[in-house]
């Protein structure tokens, strides 16, 4: 890796909350960032995402896309005596 070049790597939930801490006191952005050496874009972001959701911990994800929608989720039902297996079908109660 050439030396221009940042390594990305998260904060961790120790790290996020004591952030959110020091701006819930009243400081500045700029100087939490300076604080812990990290861009005034994170903390931004890190901030504003504690605002909206009133929580700064991150989403956990498999990373393998879901196959269905939350709407298809409702929708859809076992129906193993009808199938001779577990097989997944539409509803058409819907």
């Amino acid at each position: 890796m050439a030396n221009n070049q940042s390594v990305r790597r998260h904060l961790d939930a120790f790290t996020r909350g004591r952030i959110i801490g020091k701006l819930e006191e009243g400081r500045s952005v700029t100087s939490v960032a300076a604080e812990f050496g990290i861009a005034h874009s994170i903390v931004s972001r890190l901030w504003r995402q504690f605002q909206t959701t009133g929580t700064a911990i991150r989403g956990f994800s498999s990373g393998r896309p879901r196959g269905t929608t939350p709407a298809d989720d409702g929708t859809l039902s076992y129906r193993p005596e009808e199938t001779g297996g577990r097989q997944r079908e539409k509803s058409l109660d819907t």
